[in-house]
Formats: C-alpha cells, sequence, structure tokens
C-alpha cells in the first residue's frame, strides 16, 4: 500500500496515526482500505449471502489448503545498528471460516505479528528476518509492496490496536467515509454516501444516516469503534484480523462489540484472528487459540482443550488469574515476577524466571519448540508432569 502523501504534513484534514492520516487521496495508507474499491454499491447489504456462498465456494475447490499458516516467524528492529529479536518462534494456523484468537501480556509480540500479517512491518521500523506465511496456498513472507497491495483491505482487514484514536476529529464520519470511497474508486457523492451508510448499517449503527454528519467526539467509544470495524469491512475481507479491539472499553460494550464480531465472521463467510491480552475475550469468540509469551508461541489448541487442559504453566497461570473465574475472597494466583524485557530472552525457557516448575533442564539451549500433536501442542518440556502435578 502507498505511503502516507501528506508526510505529516495534511494540514487541517491531518491526523497523525489515523488510518485516515492525511488528507483524503492519501487515506488509502490505512490498512482497511485498499485502491480496489468497494463492493457493487447500493448492493452492499444484499450481498451477505452472496459472499458466505462464494466462501463455501471456495473451501470446496481449495481445501485441500490451509487458509492461513504461519511457520517460525522472526521479526526483528534494528536500533542503534543492532537487530533487536521482538518476534521469534511464532506459529499460528487460522481455518477457513473459523476465528483463531491471539492472547498474550503486553510486549509479547502479538501487535508485531498482526503487523507482518498485513505487511507493513516497514512502518513500525521492523523487518521479516525469515520464516513462512502461506495465505491461501500463497508465500507472503517476502513478498513485495506490489503484491500486499492486492492483499491489504481487499484479502486481509486490519482493525489497528489504536483505533478509538485513529479518526479524525475536525472532520465528520460522513465526509471521512465518503471521500475515502470516492478515492478508491470513481463514483458519485450520492452513490458513495449510499455506500457509507450501507457500511454503517452493516455493523448494527442505528440511525446511520443522521450519524454520518457528526464528528468523532459526538460518539461513545462503542460507535467510533464500530466505524473503524465497518471501514475494515469494506472491501468484504476472506480475513479480517483485529488487534485488542474493546481495549478502553467499559464491560457492556466490549459484549456488543465481540457480539458483533462473532456475527459478522458467521454471516460474512469470513474467518477472524482476534488479539487480546485477555484470555475471557478471547473464549468469548474464538474457535482455536495461540498464546504468545516473549515472542514466542507457547500453546496452540482449541478453546474447549485450553479450558479444560492446558499445557503450558504461562497458560495455567493466565487462567488461574481471571477475575471472571477467581473464588470470591481469595487472592488471584497471578504470574510471579515481571515479563522479560523485549529482545533480552533468558536462555532455555522464556518463563522459567516466572514458573514454579522450573529446573536445571529448562534452563538450557533455546526456546523450546511447540510440541505435540494437531489437537493441542505446548513450548513445554515438562508438558505432561505439569498436568499431573500443578
Amino acid at each position: 500500500m502507498a505511503a502516507c502523501s501528506c508526510k505529516g504534513n495534511g494540514g487541517s484534514q491531518c491526523f497523525p496515526g489515523s488510518p485516515f492520516h492525511g488528507p483524503p487521496s492519501a487515506w488509502l495508507c490505512s490498512p482497511a482500505m485498499s485502491r480496489s474499491g468497494l463492493p457493487a454499491r447500493s448492493k452492499l447489504m444484499e450481498r451477505t449471502s452472496e459472499v458466505s456462498e462464494r466462501s463455501q465456494s471456495r473451501a470446496a475447490t481449495s481445501d485441500a489448503k490451509m487458509f492461513l499458516n504461519v511457520k517460525d516467524l522472526k521479526i526483528g528492529v534494528r536500533t542503534s545498528g543492532v537487530m533487536l529479536p521482538v518476534v521469534d518462534a511464532a506459529n499460528l494456523s487460522v481455518d477457513r471460516n473459523a476465528a483463531t484468537g491471539i492472547v498474550g501480556e503486553s510486549g509479547s509480540g502479538k501487535t508485531m505479528l498482526c503487523r507482518a500479517l498485513i505487511g507493513t512491518l516497514s512502518r513500525r521500523g521492523a523487518v521479516l528476518i525469515s520464516g513462512s506465511m502461506l495465505f491461501e496456498g500463497r508465500e507472503l513472507a517476502g513478498a513485495p509492496e506490489s503484491v500486499w497491495k492486492r492483499i491489504r483491505g481487499r484479502e486481509i482487514g486490519y482493525v489497528p490496536q489504536s483505533s478509538l484514536a485513529g479518526l479524525n476529529p475536525v472532520l465528520t464520519i460522513g465526509t471521512q467515509l465518503i471521500e475515502a470511497i470516492m478515492a478508491m474508486e470513481p463514483a458519485n457523492r450520492v452513490e458513495a454516501e449510499r455506500t457509507a451508510r450501507e457500511l454503517l448499517e452493516l455493523v448494527r449503527i442505528p440511525r446511520a444516516k443522521l450519524l454520518l454528519e457528526e464528528h468523532p467526539h459526538q460518539l461513545s467509544g462503542g460507535m467510533r469503534q464500530r466505524v473503524m470495524i465497518a471501514a475494515a469491512l469494506a472491501q468484504r475481507p476472506k480475513l479480517l484480523i483485529a488487534d485488542e479491539p474493546t481495549t478502553a472499553l467499559d464491560v457492556t460494550i466490549q459484549r456488543e462489540i465481540l457480539t458483533l464480531m462473532a456475527g459478522l465472521r458467521r454471516d460474512l463467510g469470513m474467518s477472524l484472528i482476534l488479539v487480546s491480552h485477555d484470555l475471557a475475550v478471547i473464549e468469548e469468540v474464538c474457535d482455536s487459540v495461540m498464546v504468545m509469551y516473549a515472542g514466542a508461541s507457547v500453546e496452540v489448541a482449541p478453546v474447549e482443550v485450553l479450558r479444560r487442559a492446558p499445557q503450558h504453566p504461562y497458560t495455567r497461570a493466565l487462567r488461574s488469574s481471571r477475575v471472571d473465574t477467581a473464588t470470591p475472597g481469595q487472592d488471584l494466583d497471578a504470574p510471579s515476577g515481571e515479563p522479560v524485557a523485549v529482545g533480552a530472552w533468558p536462555e532455555g525457557c522464556r518463563f522459567a524466571p516466572r514458573c514454579a516448575l522450573v529446573d536445571q533442564t529448562c534452563q538450557r539451549g533455546p526456546q523450546p519448540p511447540l510440541m505435540g500433536n494437531a489437537h493441542q501442542s505446548s513450548a513445554c518440556i515438562r508438558a505432561e508432569p505439569v498436568e499431573d502435578t500443578w
């Protein structure tokens, strides 16, 4: 996707850090928008069943191919002439029309992994060092920008972590959506406004026509988040990546947003990657989960299996520290110590300094790889003993 043309000097229409950064013609720098254009205007809402049928047809013709498979991904950031690793040994699989969660503490590498999946690592000063990212049989690791321009927005949509701050505060919602739509595909303003209104209706925003005339500060946090989700869905992507979409929202609104995303995934026949530091959020929406710690995948399993029998000590610590499952009046059993600094990982298992079951074997060699089977895998060399003794 083309870099923002305003270079930080977009004047009154530029809000740095926003998906609508720069003048309207430059808003295509948003990962949620692609230059390919929207689905047929005025038919947006009616295409839900068509999209689902198309998705099922794709699955029938390519069921032998995994939808998304990330293998041993390594990402680094160059600082002071030294390559600092921020993600190392990340592994993730997403089935077609399924929801996969990525959970972990801040600094575990979740957002960098998402950036790699939409090809925008360079905007964060990061580089893909090694690994594989197969998307519908296509290798995206090392893909040129010309390939990513055809994928962002159209095939992979993205709701960024800072999406609540992602709207230009001085322009109306309608101005931002309509001018972005018109920049992507030649259309008159009436058609573009109809498309913008249908997008808002798609994400269950009432009085969508009136909301187009309002400014971001007039909307609640939940409404602003729905607007950002609408923008990410404009191209009807096959995969939607939502990076902590419920952060900074109260519990009631969180549930509304999660219910919305689960419904949209089913109705539109798309896959979903939901990123969160809250395991309860992942269990609410997802079919499977990948747990990250210190830049590495430490456990992968279906949600039900992880709920019943987590194997890695870090996963078990996350579950035991949940407020919603805690016994009233008792202290939370939170993980001891502090997360290791980014890139300053200890030898051996990176969770070893905080693990109650650590022994000398755990503190030697590289970070253990995922071990297990297709149903559940863990990066703990004591996975079976943990199940017996925890």
